[in-house]
């Protein structure tokens, strides 16, 4: 897997030059110039380009959304559950949603909010007088992160686009957040082989913030994704995920799977499931939706 990294990120490097010399664009059915566009000056819709969100997988797109346009993409319900020797638990999300508005051509300003969290955990290890020692329920409202992203090359008239995402969640969420400011950098590529057939992956740098050591730690999580569209409504992503971080010297790894449905241009559903390949990883199951405007 370590080997295999590298040669990602060099394939990724070489797809801007591969788009620059394609005669047909992609990704756009327009060519026309919509630099001049920007949050008060909306692009047209007819020159909108497709909506590829940033879900349902862990890869982020590196298309921003339209100048002056607004997206909103949600985790409509999604169920985490994991097990560790004696510890172990589920977790409930309900409109974990990431909302973005468009700056400019090729770059967006996004929110987002865990809405709702349903956290319990169990520990088989701990005796007590009542089973409710054994139990921590929390609940409520999560962190909220402030993210911006920007198409560094391609886009609309290219076969492969490299964009970059910066973030911060910031510690808003109480019991059921993280407990601390999380900041990040990601670097995520896309190149479509064919009209039906696309490619892609990522690198995420992320500071993490450990509640039970009281320090932040760093994580490295690199991707590759794949999704085939097989008819006009229906579509599906296969996506490798691995993580590393400075806690331990070990890679683990997960895969996402699951279909998406294009009810409109402008409304896609998606469910799926989230499956360890290694110890550590959660179980995850998801069903979401995404539309703009």
């Amino acid at each position: 897997m370590r080997a295999f990294y590298p040669t990602f990120l060099l394939s990724l490097a070489l797809a801007g030059p591969a788009a620059a010399q394609a005669n047909h664009p992609l990704n756009d059915t327009i060519d026309v110039d919509k630099t001049h566009y920007t949050l008060f000056n909306p692009t047209p819709r007819k020159y909108m380009r497709p909506m590829v969100p940033d879900r349902p997988g862990i890869t982020e797109s590196p298309y921003s959304v339209d100048a002056g346009h607004f997206q909103y993409e949600t985790d409509v319900l999604r169920l985490l559950t994991r097990r560790e020797g004696p510890q172990h638990g589920h977790d409930w999300y309900v409109n974990h949603f990431l909302a973005k508005i468009g700056l400019t051509d090729r770059t967006d300003f996004q929110v987002a909010l865990d809405t709702y969290t349903y956290s319990h955990n169990f520990n088989d290890a701990e005796a007590g007088p009542s089973p409710f020692d054994q139990n921590q329920l929390n609940r409520g409202v999560g962190d909220l992160t402030l993210r911006l992203k920007h198409t560094l090359v391609g886009d609309d008239d290219s076969r492969g686009a490299l964009g970059l995402v910066g973030y911060v969640q910031l510690p808003t969420g109480g019991r059921v957040g993280d407990g601390g400011y999380e900041p990040g950098l990601t670097l995520t590529g896309i190149f479509q082989c064919t009209k039906t057939w696309s490619v892609g992956g990522q690198v995420a740098n992320n500071y993490f913030f450990d509640p039970e050591a009281g320090q932040h730690f760093y994580q490295l999580t690199p991707t590759l994704t794949t999704d085939y569209q097989f008819t006009k409504l229906v579509q599906g992503f296969v996506e490798l995920v691995g993580y590393w971080d400075t806690r331990q010297s070990a890679w683990h790894s997960s895969v996402n799977l699951g279909p998406q449905v294009d009810i409109s241009s402008n409304v896609q559903l998606d469910f799926g499931a989230h499956l360890p390949l290694t110890h550590s990883v959660d179980r995850e199951y998801f069903l979401g939706l995404s539309f703009r405007r």
